[in-house]
């Protein structure tokens, strides 16, 4: 049977999940990114944990991975302009977040004062798979400043135009081609531990 790549496309494209600007810090650096991979990781509300999935080859993940922390941020439907701040290129390029008002309080991660709501992160747990590092995270912080719902997939892309489009598109197939070998050796080295059974 051939797998018909375009209706599992269109299958995933039919989501409209939410976006995350995920930031971080070493002690050099600083940067964010835009994801969509971030979940609730903990039935239990005595001890909530973050799951976020990042591409191992962004320089967000990097800071991630050497600092331990993570700040992941819901934006408002009105903060399409600050969603592609953090989409449109690497944060190796830029500070992605010169001129941000940032949280004073919180030290060790950058936090977004304007935002509809943020989880601050510790990290415990890591495991690389390819073309995703996922982060297991203890929440250490967070607030809710909006009532309404947050910015979404669907809604973002529908704001940018033609070009930012491109760009996204662009950086996406730029992403499959660098992660498509880490994918493939991952799935040849996968750990006993971690192998299904079946």
């Amino acid at each position: 049977m051939t797998l018909p790549l375009q209706q599992t496309e269109e299958i995933f494209r039919s989501l409209n999940r939410e976006l995350w600007v995920v930031t971080s810090a070493d002690t050099s650096r600083r940067g964010g990114l835009l994801a969509t991979w971030v979940y609730q990781a903990s039935l239990d509300p005595a001890k909530p944990v973050i799951l976020a999935g990042l591409a191992p080859n962004h320089h967000t993940t990097e800071l991630v991975a050497r600092s331990g922390r993570l700040a992941v941020h819901l934006l408002t439907l009105e903060q399409s302009e600050l969603a592609w701040n953090f989409a449109r290129d690497s944060g190796r390029q830029r500070d992605k977040l010169l001129g941000i008002s940032l949280n004073p309080s919180i030290d060790d991660v950058p936090v977004l004062t304007d935002c509809h709501s943020y989880l601050v992160g510790s990290v415990f747990a890591s495991l690389e798979t390819g073309d995703r590092t996922y982060f297991w995270a203890d929440i250490t912080a967070c607030e809710k400043q909006a009532s309404t719902v947050p910015l979404c997939e669907r809604q973002f892309i529908d704001w940018c135009d033609a070009e930012q489009k491109d760009v996204l598109r662009s950086d996406r197939q730029g992403d499959i081609e660098l992660q498509r070998d880490l994918q493939y050796r991952f799935r040849q080295d996968i750990p006993e531990w971690l192998r299904f059974p079946g």
